[in-house]
């Protein structure tokens, strides 16, 4: 069984100056105090994750590293560009070359793509909604991620369970 945690960054500044990137917009107070409850949920709840991967755009970067201080986690952060504007066929690539230590990862990215991907994976009918800083905990009956790979997703999705949706206190 894998697991992945599939977190939306938390709030980040709407009005930044103009002189700042859209990939440098940091997050705003609310959205580092949420960043921190929602590791401490996952240390909580027995779900720290393996491995997290983050978007390099500054405001995902920041809500991976204070999730990772709420929960514990003692691993590296690894920063991938792909995650930054990305589609869902770019977390599909990352899952399935992850090696088959980590049982459990956890991605930190952007709408659109953070709900197309939870409502694709879970082959869902409903709208998935996921706010700033939200987490999706997803389980796959799978003992190698390459058993998810892009190839398979069509038949592997309906077995994809979303264990529950997790916001910040």
């Amino acid at each position: 069984m894998k697991t992945i945690l599939v977190l939306r960054h938390a709030k980040a500044v709407r009005k930044a100056p103009p002189s700042l990137s859209d990939h440098d917009r940091p997050l705003d107070k609310l959205g580092e105090n949420d960043a921190l409850d929602i590791g401490k949920l996952i240390k909580e709840k027995d779900i720290i994750p393996s491995l997290i991967i983050s978007s390099t755009a500054l405001r995902a970067k920041t809500t991976a590293e204070l999730v990772a201080k709420g929960c514990s986690y003692q691993g590296d952060i690894v920063l991938n560009q792909s995650l930054y504007e990305a589609k869902t066929k770019d977390y599909l690539s990352i899952l399935d070359i992850l090696p088959d230590k980590y049982d459990s990862v956890l991605i930190v990215g952007h709408n659109p793509t953070v709900e197309d991907t939870i409502q694709m994976l879970t082959d869902s009918v409903d709208v998935v909604t996921i706010p700033s800083g939200v987490l999706a905990h997803l389980s796959l009956p799978i003992e190698k991620w390459s058993d998810f790979s892009k190839s398979k997703v069509e038949e592997q999705r309906h077995n994809v369970v979303l264990r529950e949706i997790i916001q910040p206190r």
